[in-house]
């Protein structure tokens, strides 16, 4: 086995066991929990199966035995050659475009009322309509502000703070398909993936609020896309990206995407190098305290912490049934490809693992706190990765 064979066995091994690890709050949702409790309780059965214990065993069972059977050639031959049909054939350009159009028509109007309805429900929004009003252009004093620049602007010319989040989400769903394509060179794929971050509950759910909006996300997968088409802009997108500062832990996202890609000499050092500014800005601003939210940290591992905040993941996606169900066939899938694909997926498995790992490390270091929605950029890795399925490695190995 070569050293590039054990790498991208290494990566896809990692993620596969941090997903494994986090999906095993729903199988037995009482194991973290108590495994990371110092007090011992009696009675509590560490192993006894949840709500989706079934559904998740009997998916992966059903999805990973069709797939074992479709490469031993002994699935029905109509079921195979639908198969065969989705990996080798594209749909045109103007069917595609006609799916799209037709997807955020239906999108916009279940979405319309919501941009009129008030998030009180959500703690942090009640100071955040007077913010963003009052908001001035001159107290930007770090990337944090960023996102309430964009509140304000969307609060001032539309009056109404949802008007830019919206669009941002829609942003997102549109970044999501082109990324999907520069990795693929497949349509199908793309709407695929696309289709998967729209059905998304956890996406639906923040996709129109100011409290917790989408401007990082879709900053932050926009640089990965310019990584792939306008390499000298890719770092100021990241930068952008930081208006949540978490952003940092997926700096070795950027980086292996930059490492794997064949982008000229002249490109990757570009991108090095302003991406190297970009981490020492960072390591100044952590070391002067001036880094948003660390100066008054307290950094203190807490090994409890960690163990029981993997827990989180299957609590946020417990109504996301289709990644749920599909997770974990699509990494061992993507797993099996071979040829040019193969970076790319690596990638997927690279963004996956240091998404899911993320909010574990800060909370277990600097005790942050453990949201949903940050796990949104793990939606659209999860719908790269399904969109991923269907690629064709002939295409991709012609190209290069």
């Amino acid at each position: 086995m070569g050293l590039q064979q054990q790498i991208s066995k290494f990566i896809f091994l990692s993620c596969l066991t941090v997903v494994i690890i986090s999906f095993s709050s729903l199988i037995f949702p009482a194991l973290l929990i108590e495994i990371s409790n110092d007090v011992v309780k009696k009675n509590v059965n560490l192993f006894e199966f949840g709500k989706w214990s079934v559904p998740l065993i009997v998916s992966n069972i059903i999805f990973i035995g069709g797939y074992i059977l479709h490469k031993k050639n002994k699935l029905p031959l109509k079921i195979a050659e639908i198969f065969n049909f989705i990996n080798d054939k594209d749909i045109s350009k103007r069917k595609t475009l006609v799916i799209l159009l037709v997807l955020f028509s239906i999108y916009s109007v279940f979405s319309i009322d919501e941009l009129y309805r008030e998030e009180f429900e959500l703690g942090d929004y009640k100071s955040l309509p007077d913010t963003a009003k009052n908001f001035k252009i001159e107290s930007i004093s770090s990337t944090i502000e960023i996102r309430y620049f964009l509140l304000h602007v969307s609060y001032v010319v539309f009056n109404n703070i949802r008007i830019l989040p919206f669009v941002a989400s829609i942003a997102l769903l549109l970044i999501t398909y082109f990324l999907t394509f520069e990795l693929t060179k497949k349509r199908l794929s793309s709407l695929i993936a696309f289709i998967v971050l729209l059905q998304s509950n956890l996406f639906l759910l923040f996709d129109t609020t100011a409290t917790y909006e989408n401007f990082w996300t879709a900053f932050y997968f926009f640089s990965l896309y310019l990584i792939f088409r306008k390499p000298s802009f890719s770092a100021v997108s990241f930068f952008f990206s930081m208006a949540k500062p978490l952003v940092i832990t997926y700096l070795p996202i950027s980086i292996f995407a930059i490492s794997t890609k064949k982008n000229s000499t002249q490109n990757k050092t570009i991108l090095l190098v302003s991406y190297g500014i970009i981490i020492l800005i960072i390591l100044v601003a952590f070391l002067t305290n001036n880094l948003p939210h660390t100066s008054t940290l307290n950094i203190d591992f807490n090994y409890n912490r960690l163990i029981s905040s993997f827990n989180e993941l299957g609590n946020s996606l417990r109504f996301d049934n289709l990644i749920l169900v599909l997770l974990i066939p699509t990494l061992i899938i993507l797993g099996n490809k071979s040829g040019e694909i193969k970076n790319r997926i690596n990638l997927i498995f690279v963004g996956i693992f240091f998404v899911i790992i993320s909010q574990p490390i800060m909370y277990s270091l600097i005790g942050m706190t453990l949201q949903p929605y940050r796990f949104i950029p793990l939606i659209v890795f999860c719908a790269i990765g399904i969109g991923m399925m269907f690629s064709n490695s002939k295409i991709l190995d012609q190209e290069s």
